[in-house]
């Protein structure tokens, strides 16, 4: 039975309420408390605001450069000079490019020379002016007894869910997680989004239901489900079907699923975890939750899904052997994912997004 480490981190908080620096009409109704205690701490900044917008039209908003970096430093408290050290001090700026660009291939070399490294300086400006402004302060009164109590909440139901267990079954030994464990960072500033950490870490919103974690956990800590050299071999075979390319050309704007790799990485990912989350009870209509999230783009998780459901892994010891079938038997061939995808949705009566 997996192990379930609960916790908060002023870091990854701090890092979360950045993105309010966007303005985002979404963000703003999501975390309005926050905003609009600190909205003359925003609108004093207009360089901030501009930075902010800047990079969420770039696909890089603060949050998630900020939680990056931070998830690099072994520090939990509130000592700028700590957290702000891979931002400021260029040697060290090489580490987060060895971690992102060469071993997790989260962008490529050139984006992040151009579009992620110049930008460091000013985040670590945005954090430390956030920090001293009254940030800290208001989350130490405001943020961190409801997070204490959040945990106590959580600590019964995490007993329950065996996740490393149904994710190992399910990748098969060449790709276990090396860990018993999952750890769960909870935040009042995460929201829309759940986020993979290192070491089998995620950092979730504290307001969503335990069994909203189960369902991220599943898929934060399969990323990816088998190597990716060979997902980037099969995306880049399947990339000219005309269904993928719809659904591509339908995500969400500024989305980090912009290249075949990530795309069909994020694809096998979710069709693997919903497939899970359905048999643990915590995804009651996995069909219609495809259909709706990210704007229905995910749908290679639909034929994924459908295939797990029906018993493949009967056949196979891992998720990447079911999908190499998937590939010689045709489900996965170009020009016939649309008829397959289609079937699916209409034989569970659901109207399919394409």
């Amino acid at each position: 039975m997996s192990y379930w480490n609960l916790r908060y981190s002023y870091k990854y908080d701090l890092a979360g309420f950045c993105n309010l620096f966007t303005c985002s009409e979404q963000l703003i109704e999501l975390h309005k408390e926050g905003y609009e205690s600190f909205i003359d701490l925003i609108d004093s900044r207009p360089d901030l605001v501009e930075l902010a917008r800047g990079m969420q039209q770039a696909g890089f908003d603060p949050r998630v450069i900020l939680v990056s970096v931070f998830d690099m430093v072994d520090h939990h408290g509130s000592d700028m000079d700590v957290l702000c050290s891979l931002m400021e001090q260029p040697e060290k700026r090489e580490l987060l490019k060895r971690y992102y660009v060469e071993e997790e291939q989260l962008v490529t070399d050139e984006i992040w020379h151009s579009n992620v490294e110049p930008l460091l300086p000013m985040l670590s400006n945005m954090v430390r002016y956030v920090h001293e402004n009254g940030f800290h302060g208001y989350w130490v009164e405001v943020c961190e007894p409801k997070l204490e109590s959040r945990i106590e909440e959580f600590k019964v139901p995490a007993s329950e869910y065996d996740i490393v267990g149904e994710i190992n079954d399910l990748l098969g030994p060449k790709y276990h997680l090396p860990l018993d464990e999952v750890t769960l960072y909870i935040s009042p500033f995460s929201a829309p989004f759940g986020t993979k950490l290192r070491s089998q870490s995620f950092l979730a919103d504290a307001r969503w239901e335990f069994e909203n974690m189960v369902a991220i956990a599943l898929h934060e800590l399969m990323h990816p489900p088998f190597s990716r050299d060979r997902i980037e071999e099969i995306a880049e075979y399947l990339w000219e079907d005309d269904l993928l390319q719809e659904a591509f050309g339908a995500q969400p704007p500024n989305t980090t699923y912009n290249t075949p790799l990530r795309f069909l990485e994020e694809n096998l990912t979710e069709g693997a975890h919903v497939h899970l989350a359905e048999e643990m009870g915590v995804l009651k209509e996995p069909l219609k939750y495809l259909a709706e999230h990210d704007h229905g783009s995910h749908v290679v998780s639909v034929l994924l899904y459908h295939r797990l459901k029906s018993g493949i892994m009967d056949q196979f010891d891992s998720l990447e052997e079911a999908v190499e079938h998937m590939v010689v038997d045709g489900t996965l061939v170009p020009g016939n994912l649309r008829n397959g995808y289609r079937d699916i949705y209409a034989t569970a009566g659901v109207e399919a997004p394409f």
